[in-house]
């Protein structure tokens, strides 16, 4: 015996199905947001590095030189990790799946919905 189902969409569902669309949207913004600051930070710290290697230079201090290596590895390192981390956290976010992102979207909808 072959049984037949239709399914209707109605107003109500297609209301919760466009508003977790949205929700899936303004993830998407907000994991975007979060990477081009990211970017801009680590722009940001490369530029100091560079200009107090640069003064550190000018002034000719060696030990002021071997902090200011240690400080530039150090920076280098904490921006690495900082980088690895957004894009982990970016990879895991893409690779959610329908149903868990159904519920991430379900557990922030309200506070998205009120701002």
């Amino acid at each position: 015996m072959v049984s037949v189902c239709f399914c209707y969409i109605g107003g109500m569902d297609r209301s919760i199905l466009n508003e977790v669309i949205e929700a899936e949207r303004e993830v998407q913004r907000c994991i975007e947001q979060e990477q081009e600051r990211i970017r801009l930070w680590l722009e940001q710290v490369q530029q100091e590095a560079a200009a107090a290697v640069a003064r550190e230079e000018q002034d000719g201090s060696e030990e002021r030189g071997k902090v200011l290596d240690a400080a530039r590895a150090e920076a280098e390192r904490r921006a690495g990790q900082v980088r690895e981390a957004a894009a982990a956290e970016a990879g895991r976010l893409e690779r959610l799946d329908d149903r868990e992102l159904a519920a991430r979207v379900a557990k922030h909808l309200p506070r998205i919905l009120m701002e």
